[in-house]
């Protein structure tokens, strides 16, 4: 897939500038050597991933820096007829993340992926308290990450990814730049609520869903280590 579709989409829509986009497309590279690094470190394929021109920001905060933006998010999506597990980074944090931020949100996501990966290859119910049937399987990004040390053999990611997500993603200055030259120039962005940002499954789909073999590999080793 071509991960600047939405983005091009929203330029010829008027609705994302021609110079901005431009910026985004330059500094797909800092998205392309996030990715590198992360199969480097992990020794696993990344899962598919698309720039998204719309800012997801979650209801509650004043000022930017305590906005809870949603820079990058994993999704399960059925669209295809079968499960696939998408990576979605945030145009703003393209345009306006450091390398390090971007390196490490890439990082961060992955460890979400796989341990999405761990749940669902067990046909688990995800969000236990979101759950209403026994045939449906909730999903919430922010509940659960895999540690960063039982994915990566690259100390300095382990670290930088320790660091910059001590309680969410810390960056003030991505955050201050989100705010003036995204959102106070009323470029796409959504309000969302805690209960928007969960994704439910039918448990068939979950079911017969096909995932990496070496992610499944490594889940069972993760496992092994996690064990009490």
């Amino acid at each position: 897939m071509d991960p600047l579709i939405l983005l091009d989409q929203a330029v010829a829509q008027e609705k994302v500038p021609q110079a901005l986009a431009r910026k985004v497309r330059l500094r797909m590279k800092l998205v392309q050597a996030a990715v590198h690094r992360v199969e480097k470190a992990s020794g696993l394929r990344y899962p598919p991933y698309y720039i998204e021109p719309t800012l997801p920001v979650s209801k509650g905060g004043g000022e930017y820096g305590q906005m809870g933006v949603m820079f990058a998010r994993v999704i399960p999506t059925t669209a295809t007829g079968s499960l696939t597990i998408l990576v979605q980074f945030t145009a703003a944090l393209v345009a306006f993340g450091t390398k390090g931020t971007i390196d490490a949100v890439a990082a961060h996501e992955f460890t979400h992926y796989v341990d999405l990966v761990r749940r669902l290859s067990r046909t688990e119910v995800v969000s236990d308290q979101r759950a209403t049937t026994l045939y449906e399987a909730s999903f919430a990004d922010s509940e659960r990450t895999v540690p960063p040390k039982l994915v990566f053999s690259e100390k300095a990611l382990v670290g930088l990814v320790t660091r910059k997500f001590k309680d969410g993603l810390v960056d003030p200055s991505l955050n201050k730049k989100a705010g003036a030259s995204w959102i106070s120039k009323n470029l796409p962005m959504r309000w969302v609520g805690p209960e928007e940002n969960v994704v439910r499954l039918g448990m068939e789909v979950v079911a017969s869903a096909k995932f990496d073999p070496g992610v499944l590999s490594r889940v069972s080793a993760i496992e092994e280590k996690m064990k009490p």
